[in-house]
């Protein structure tokens, strides 16, 4: 008896095998099957001699077939994903790898790096597979009571909620004072805790891109910045939350075991806070500051469970990839004071005689750009690529064929990346180095192949929030190096911290630790042409009263006394004059109303 219900388990486990090749199964479905096996067994066991011992011996045969009948579905399983029938037999790859996840290098562009996955390195199959094929089961992994935009699975729905037909509503959000007052207030913190030593950058621009993410989605929410931390925990919430959902995405059903625990984690959380937030938008109606939520809301047809998702989703995926796209761009930049000095120069030119920045003026600085999308290609916020699944197709990329039931992904770091040997380089010349020259039009000296350079991925699951990340990160950018001079600490070792980075679905570093000097206190300028620098100094003056009018610009302003022997020198005197150039060109709005030396550590404005 003991032998026929072993056997009769291995039938089952193979049987079942078969018929989860055709239908993934869900957990509910293992559980039901695993279940089934057990009564089974126990009718069995009643109508043998099992039943008549005692308790234990009964437990101990069921426990046995359960175990058999999983033995031989995972057997089955192995031996399959290890044999030439497989469909991706044909590719290379570790042979582990066909069996885990390991990744890999050494194998070439197209490489099987899991049991019914592959990893395509290669530039001309990205708009392909990205334009043809969708997402799959792996972005299932939140337990979650709607899916949301970035979570639907079906190219159907993704249409239906598809938000990006609304995103000029969206420009809204990117041409109001929103995002600069956000900033500013950065800006202050950065002043007044600067002079107390160096400065976690990460964390602050952590802080901030969470608070104005809030902002963005559900007109605020967080202040961290305020609080000075993230006193609520939520940032954490948010990283444990995103390598929750990378970990649980190899293997989808494990959202319904999350949803039915009874703490079902960090996911949840967030959206208990996120459910609250749609409620207060819903009601407030026409708010004063328009968010993304409330156009959304306003502008389709969502159910509650819905909103909800997306402005969870909408918080986590936009805080998390600007936070880490600005911690990469002061990274490269903290140690090349030339490069910062480009970029100041760049900034306040095409800034003078505006109020504020905007976004058509940060969209006409190509260095500025240049730097930007050189930290993106260094670190691309979805280092690994986003998963695209084949679902009941059979697909033809390169003269190489995507089976059915196959998940494809474009590794963003190691396409941006390829050989660090020069010969080499099939898409970037010195792919390790940071070059931003390697954007500008004028750039010569070797292979910039941009079909590679997908940060934001390609075609119908793209990144919809693309131009107001790049916005903000551009926005922060100029204002802090028109604030501040930037250094690494001295405690930093630079090759260690890059050592430190490492990708679980979102990276994770040490803390990058920064040095600001404000420009207000600093005497080095920009090297403009004098005569520039005085035209430019004399027209930038406000009109005042001033029963000196007849003084030294600087004296009418109270900079400098009118005794001072650096009136008496024309080398130092042009050397005041620039200087004090760069303080009015960023300071502008407030000395019109406060000439006095002492007011003119105040908020930027952008002058």
């Amino acid at each position: 008896m003991n032998l026929s219900i072993t056997a009769s388990a291995g039938i089952l486990g193979l049987t079942s095998h078969l018929i989860f090749k055709r239908y993934e199964p869900s957990f509910i479905t293992y559980v039901l099957v695993n279940g089934l096996v057990s009564v089974g067994s126990v009718f069995v066991a009643y109508a043998s001699s099992v039943s008549r011992l005692s308790l234990l011996p009964t437990v101990l045969f069921v426990a046995k077939a359960v175990a058999t009948f999983n033995a031989s579905l995972a057997t089955s399983i192995a031996l399959y994903r290890l044999s030439p029938w497989h469909p991706l037999a044909g590719y290379p790859g570790p042979v582990l790898a066909r069996l885990s996840k390991w990744l890999h290098e050494q194998y070439g562009a197209w490489v099987r790096v899991g049991p019914n996955e592959l990893s395509v390195n290669s530039s001309g199959a990205i708009r392909p597979i990205y334009s043809k094929l969708f997402r799959g089961p792996s972005y299932q992994a939140a337990p979650q009571d709607a899916d949301a935009l970035i979570t639907a699975i079906s190219r159907e729905e993704h249409d239906r909620r598809l938000v990006a037909r609304y995103f000029p509503l969206f420009s809204e959000i990117i041409s109001s004072e929103q995002c600069g007052t956000r900033t500013d207030q950065f800006v202050e913190i950065l002043r007044g805790i600067s002079a107390e030593g160096s400065i976690d950058m990460a964390k602050w621009i952590n802080l901030w891109s969470l608070d104005i993410t809030g902002d963005m989605a559900f007109s605020g929410g967080f202040e961290t910045l305020k609080s000075g931390g993230d006193t609520e925990g939520w940032i954490e919430v948010l990283h444990i939350g995103l390598l929750f959902v990378a970990l649980l995405g190899n293997v989808p059903w494990m959202r319904d075991i999350i949803a039915a625990a009874p703490q079902p984690g960090p996911i949840r959380e967030f959206h208990k806070f996120t459910s609250r937030k749609v409620g207060e938008t819903k009601l407030n109606g026409a708010v004063v500051n328009k968010d993304i939520i409330g156009i959304i809301q306003n502008e389709t047809v969502l159910t509650k469970e819905e909103a909800i998702s997306d402005s969870s989703f909408i918080i986590i995926a936009g805080s998390d990839t600007i936070a880490q796209g600005l911690a990469a761009f002061f990274r490269y930049i903290a140690g090349d004071e030339k490069i910062q000095e480009r970029l100041r120069a760049e900034i306040i030119t095409a800034s003078t005689g505006q109020d504020e920045v905007d976004d058509a003026t940060l969209s006409r600085l190509p260095y500025l750009d240049a730097c930007v999308q050189e930290s993106l290609r260094l670190k691309p916020p979805v280092a690994a690529g986003p998963p695209r699944w084949s679902g009941g197709k059979t697909y033809v990329v390169e003269n190489h064929v995507i089976p059915p039931e196959t998940t494809v992904s474009c590794p963003n770091y190691a396409l941006h990346h390829d050989h660090a040997d020069p010969v080499q380089a099939k898409y970037f010349v010195d792919p390790e180095e940071f070059l931003p020259e390697r954007w500008l039009s004028s750039f010569s000296k070797g292979v910039h192949n941009t079909e590679a350079y997908v940060p934001f991925c390609y075609g119908p699951g793209n990144c919809i929030g693309k131009p107001v990340a790049l916005f903000n990160m551009k926005l922060m950018v100029a204002k802090v190096l028109t604030n501040f001079r930037i250094s690494f600490s001295k405690s930093v070792d630079v090759a260690k911290f890059d050592e430190s980075w490492k990708e679980y679905g979102i990276w994770k570093h040490d803390p990058l630790l920064i040095d600001f000097v404000s420009i207000q206190q600093s005497i080095s300028f920009l090297g403009l042409p004098v005569k520039t620098v005085v035209d430019a100094f004399e027209g930038s003056l406000p009109s005042h009263n001033n029963d000196n009018d007849s003084a030294p610009p600087a004296t009418r302003l109270n900079l400098l006394p009118p005794s001072s022997p650096l009136f008496h020198s024309p080398g130092s005197f042009s050397l005041v004059l620039q200087s004090w150039l760069v303080l009015l060109c960023i300071t502008r709005d407030f000395l019109a109303q406060d000439l006095q030396a002492q007011s003119m550590v105040a908020t930027l404005k952008q002058g």
